[in-house]
């Protein structure tokens, strides 16, 4: 099963964003917890503890992101090609009673309980780190260490490298290509590109010169997608960076994505309430009116017939809604009373959240099935969460105890 990958792990939206993503693309990369995901039948599990693997600090090998060409985009032929989301009064809604896993539901099944594999510590305890699993090993980039983004080969514990010639701030997104060949990430109104493998500046893009980004990522092989906070959307073929089109959609744009197959963009708009649908010339094609309070989009289905939107946040009737795009109906509505990080699988049949007592849920999706229950233990928050590429594992940022500072922890099944 292949996971809707953000650029940046999902954090609060008063910070901007993917999150993470990992989508191999966007957004949609966006602070989290990892989960290892597999398929263990079982009852559900109660609380995890245990111990931590603690990275070591290796001597980190610098990458310069200086020097990088700047050169024009070149036109290219469109391609179709998708795609990903925030705090208040805690109140505790009382805990689910639901059965065990359905196995014709997904092809994966959680393991009854989860365990903690590793955890990489973090020196910035804010809400601005961003991070996101590499879809071909295993391997996190984050941004918890000032402005560069490390690479942490969380299996063996050791810091790989790092890549700076940041600017402005760290980044607010960070991608991989599919086959793990580039890195992508922001610099204030800049797109910065790299070579992986050597962290080699590869190409310089721009958004708008005077905005910040909020949401991007890559979907599929031929394209990369990014939005602004005023509506500037633009699309990229990622062979050889080729400008396929540009389009803006004036208004305050709370979060955007590329549907997964590539086929439309989507946009919520504040002070429309809606979410309005293009195509990838920037056409609008259809519209969804947001009903509910504090609303987000979070991610767009694979066949670009529903989105899921995060509602009501805050508010006794806080939850999970997937609406049909043609129609504006709710398929599913999902109470989660103060929950706020999300992660979906890419064929949508798994749905991973967190809330701000550190409990974490699972789901089968469409039904909504809870399949997994658990508290974290010695965490005092969480700022966010991602699910590996393949389904696999969780990651969440978090922050412990006093003293103890930040970490992005990765969960999964077994010892």
């Amino acid at each position: 099963m292949k996971t809707q990958i953000r650029s940046n792990a999902t954090g609060p939206r008063y910070y901007p964003r993917n999150r993470g993503v990992l989508d191999t693309g966007k957004r949609r990369v966006e602070t989290g917890i990892a989960i290892t995901l597999m398929a263990i039948g079982g009852a559900i599990g109660g609380c995890t503890s245990t111990k931590a693997t603690v990275l070591p600090e290796p001597p980190v090998e610098i990458r310069e992101a200086s020097a990088i060409p700047s050169g024009k985009p070149t036109a290219a032929a469109a391609l179709p090609t998708d795609r990903p989301p925030t705090q208040a009064p805690a109140q505790r809604d009382p805990p689910s009673t639901q059965g065990p896993v359905s196995v014709e539901v997904a092809p994966l099944l959680v393991a009854g309980k989860l365990t903690l594999q590793a955890e990489i510590p973090i020196i910035r305890s804010d809400f601005g780190v961003r991070f996101a699993f590499s879809p071909t090993e295993d391997v996190l980039l984050h941004s918890g260490a000032g402005l560069q983004i490390q690479r942490v080969d969380w299996e063996r514990n050791q810091t790989l490298d790092a890549i700076t010639g940041f600017e402005n701030y760290p980044p607010i997104t960070i991608s991989l290509s599919p086959d793990g060949s580039t890195i992508v990430a922001d610099d204030g109104p800049l797109i910065r590109v790299w070579d992986s493998l050597s962290g080699a500046p590869v190409q310089q893009l721009q958004l708008s010169p005077i905005s910040t980004i909020i949401d991007a990522g890559f979907q599929a092989e031929n394209l990369y997608f990014a939005v602004d906070y005023f509506g500037n959307v633009a699309l990229w073929d990622p062979n050889g960076w080729g400008e396929i089109s540009r389009f803006s959609s004036p208004g305050r744009i709370d979060s955007g994505l590329l549907f997964p197959g590539g086929q439309a963009v989507a946009l919520q708009d504040r002070d429309r309430r809606e979410v309005l649908i293009f195509d990838l010339e920037g056409q609008k094609i259809g519209s969804v009116p947001i009903r509910d309070e504090h609303a987000e989009l979070l991610y767009g289905s694979p066949q670009a017939d529903r989105i899921m939107l995060h509602v009501n946040r805050g508010l006794p009737s806080e939850g999970i809604k997937i609406l049909r795009i043609d129609s504006g109906e709710s398929v599913l509505d999902l109470p989660m009373l103060n929950f706020r990080y999300f992660a979906v699988s890419d064929e949508w049949d798994l749905l991973a959240a967190m809330d701000v007592f550190n409990r974490l849920r699972i789901y089968n999706l469409p039904e909504g099935e809870l399949v997994l229950e658990q508290e974290l233990e010695g965490v005092v928050r969480t700022l966010g969460l991602a699910m590996s590429p393949n389904g696999s594992h969780l990651a969440a940022y978090v922050l412990k105890g006093a003293g103890e500072g930040g970490a992005i922890q990765i969960w999964g099944a077994g010892e």
